[in-house]
């Protein structure tokens, strides 16, 4: 089996479609709203260079900004 998370679905007897229907989307909920905030954290890249990355072709600050 593989090590990778995963979800294991099980009916149970005691319910309604309904509301097997309704915890199904109740998890599927809980997943994306984690992961839209997760999303919503990581920073974007700064456009000048100022995140750490190599500016490409000629500039007098190449020196200064690259790493």
């Amino acid at each position: 089996m593989s090590d990778a998370p995963h979800i294991i679905y099980t009916q149970r007897a005691d319910t309604t479609a309904e509301t097997e229907l309704n915890a199904l989307a109740a998890v599927y909920r809980f997943i994306l709203d984690c992961h839209a905030r997760k999303k919503a954290v990581e920073p974007a890249p700064e456009p000048d260079g100022r995140d750490g990355t190599k500016l490409q072709g000629d500039s007098a600050d190449t020196q200064i900004i690259s790493r």
